[in-house]
């Protein structure tokens, strides 16, 4: 499961790099996040891509291997926010994807001024349209988005990193216990190739 169809992005390169280190053919299907977590729940055989880990979240899902390391922060095109409590003291609206980790951890916080959005792509025209003040994400996305909609990624004022995420492959609950170590083997392969760097600090840019 991915989460748009309009541009591979970096899951999908490194999903189809991973494919071919497992030998496996994979249909990739595209969904706003919170539908793709609720298909890739009740779809067996089902793979779903950097999907951050939660207690409620590891009782739905296996978590097979890390395939990302990602930090997250609040960004926007003035202010800078260095913090969770700056950006809840600001008054500042604050976009955050709809049914993600990260709005979780933002509800945890106390936060009560945030908009939930389905799409990256949606949540950067909103912030370069100034429909939300800050976007909650990880600095990786934010620049990739912004460039691939065509806007300026240098207006981008990305605040301090103010968690530090693993996005993990995970696979509905009955896979098998033989494929799910195959997996496992699989994206340990794909971090020793030069490629997965590539294609990681590419999409950094």
């Amino acid at each position: 499961m991915a989460i748009s169809q309009e541009k591979k992005g970096v899951t999908i390169e490194l999903m189809e790099l991973f494919a071919e280190k497992a030998g496996i053919d994979i249909e990739i299907r595209f969904a706003p996040w919170k539908r793709a977590q609720i298909l890739a729940e009740n779809t067996p055989g089902s793979l779903i891509f950097t999907l951050a880990f939660s207690q409620s979240l590891s009782e739905k899902f296996q978590y097979i291997a890390p395939l990302m390391y990602t930090d997250s922060s609040f960004v926007t095109l003035n202010d800078r926010l260095d913090s969770y409590e700056n950006a809840r003291s600001s008054g500042k609206t604050i976009g955050v994807h709809l049914g993600s980790h990260g709005k979780e951890i933002l509800d945890h916080l106390g936060f009560t001024n945030l908009i939930e959005v389905p799409s990256a792509q949606q949540m950067a025209t909103m912030l370069n349209t100034g429909r939300i003040d800050a976007w909650y994400t990880m600095s990786l996305r934010a620049r990739y988005m912004f460039r691939e909609n065509g806007f300026d990624p240098e207006r981008l004022v990305i605040g301090a990193p103010v968690s530090h995420d693993i996005q993990w492959l995970a696979a509905n609950n009955s896979i098998d216990p033989d494929l799910r170590a195959r997996l496992s083997k699989a994206v340990s392969n794909v971090w020793r190739d030069p490629r997965y760097w590539k294609i990681v600090d590419r999409y950094g840019q």
